[in-house]
């Protein structure tokens, strides 16, 4: 799935230089859904998060990997961040692409598809994380049941 990117060096450029913005987009939207995460997550990681993010998405623009896309929504998924706080920063980041182009700017709709092939790859990623977790979790709860029963079944 992979096509060609016609993305022009000058937007390139534009988003690099609105990447304050595409942070604090992020980071807004990650501070807005603290409380829908699963573990707890520091205010400053929070920030970090935001951080981080811009930076893979202008990284993704130029080297298009899509696997580090991925594996970053595992991570994410692995950290505690909660579906809305992954939802809201992915609009985050759409909203901040449309505002950091002309809307009469031809490779706009170009910039639009990385962003959504973007967000694609973070979600896939972290879903298929928070599948791992909730394979791990089951696992250790079936492990303390078969313990309880075999204690239980020691006492008889």
């Amino acid at each position: 799935m992979n096509t060609e990117l016609t993305i022009t060096p000058n937007l390139l450029r534009r988003v690099g230089a609105s990447g304050e913005t595409i942070t604090s987009g992020l980071c807004r939207a990650l501070r807005e859904t603290t409380f829908s995460n699963r573990m707890l997550i520091a205010p400053r990681r929070l920030d970090e998060i935001g951080k981080e993010q811009a930076a893979a998405f202008l990284g993704f623009l130029e080297a298009e990997d899509e696997g580090a896309v991925r594996e970053r929504g595992r991570q994410l998924a692995f950290e505690g961040l909660g579906h809305r706080s992954i939802l809201m920063m992915a609009e985050a980041l759409r909203r901040a692409c449309r505002e950091s182009a002309n809307p009469g700017d031809e490779a706009l709709p170009a910039l639009l598809e990385a962003a959504g092939r973007y967000v694609n790859a973070l979600l896939e990623g972290y879903m298929a994380g928070r599948e791992e977790d909730i394979l791990r979790e089951q696992e250790r709860t079936r492990e303390a049941y078969l313990r309880a029963r075999r204690r239980q079944a020691g006492q008889a």
